[in-house]
């Protein structure tokens, strides 16, 4: 044996300090990121995940988890270990268990998807339809996100997916653009204005903007866009659910902004009409955005797949 090369005398030195059942604790860390949640998702006490966190901690010479509002928060060495340990703990699943590749029939619980109203209202259903259609057994659930991108509940699983205009978010997501769009001004077809083609700088301040009122004092794309243009957009009226804004516009001589698309679908139902924005506040891309963790999740991978499709069968603005 000592003629053998060195590295096969001891092979895969680091994982040698390791075991499965330390891998599968880290694996179900990185999904939870809660002790609690982990214990019961391996029959395990909440001490018995602590020394194995521990364990891991000394071995790796990491801390891999910080504490942040009170959540486990991944360090940049845990992120990367996950990347690769997940996709390996998955295939050896296949592997060592019956073979078979990942079947959404078989998937129970619920799914959150974090959306802004705009998008909600374009895919809520089809892909809720679409879903089911694959996995009877599962509950789709769509929550609020509106302005800037929140990456905390993405970090703590409360959402596997979000979906708006987010400007770019942190290294630590992954994102898509699902479709490049542009944002008009949409009034009710009596409004004084609804004749008008286009918009200028110089009226947006003449104009009553209505909003979500989730969007009350904060940063916007819009405040952003105007902030170096010296150009004011008055917003004065907000309500609590964008579903309202069609019915809000009919009855007063209020403006709102959306993306085009969804101001099509709107006028399906409603009389109302676009008119185009000033060029610095038109572009509208919706990103998709998931947790760096779940690269590599079957199920996540599958729910980016299926939105995608849907998207793809929307028509084009």
């Amino acid at each position: 044996m000592d003629n053998f090369p060195s590295h096969l005398k001891n092979p895969y030195p680091a994982l040698r300090r390791l075991n499965l059942s330390l891998l599968l604790t880290f694996d179900s860390l990185m999904q939870t990121l809660s002790v609690t949640e982990s214990a019961l998702r391996l029959h395990k006490s909440q001490p018995a995940i602590s020394r194995e966190l521990g364990r891991l901690r000394m071995l790796l010479d990491d801390p891999l988890f910080v504490v942040v509002k009170k959540r486990l928060v991944p360090t940049e060495r845990a992120v990367d270990l996950y990347r690769a340990a997940h996709e390996a703990l998955t295939a050896l699943e296949i592997a060592a268990g019956s073979g078979q590749p990942f079947s959404p029939a078989s998937l129970t619980g619920v799914i959150s998807i974090g959306a802004a109203a705009h998008i909600e209202l374009l895919l809520a259903a089809p892909l809720t339809l679409a879903l089911q259609k694959a996995a009877p057994g599962l509950t789709v659930r769509f929550q609020p996100v509106h302005g800037d991108f929140v990456p905390d509940d993405l970090d703590s699983d409360n959402m596997d997916l979000a979906i708006g205009l987010f400007q770019t978010p942190g290294t630590r997501f992954r994102h898509k653009t699902l479709f490049e769009d542009e944002q008009v001004c949409v009034v009710s077809s009596a409004h004084p204005l609804a004749q008008r083609d286009q918009l200028t700088l110089a009226d947006l301040a003449k104009v009553k903007w209505l909003a979500f009122s989730h969007m009350y004092g904060r940063q916007t794309n819009f405040t952003r866009a105007l902030n170096d243009i010296d150009c004011d957009m008055p917003f004065t009226a907000y309500v609590s659910n964008f579903g309202l804004a069609p019915h809000f516009l009919l009855e007063t001589d209020y403006a709102t902004t959306m993306p085009r698309r969804i101001a099509r679908k709107y006028q399906q139902y409603y009389d109302l009409t676009q008119i185009g924005l000033p060029p610095v506040l038109r572009r509208a891309n919706m990103i998709m955005v998931w947790s760096e963790k779940n690269e590599y999740s079957q199920l996540n991978r599958w729910l980016r797949d299926s939105t995608d499709h849907i998207i793809a069968g929307l028509p084009a603005t």
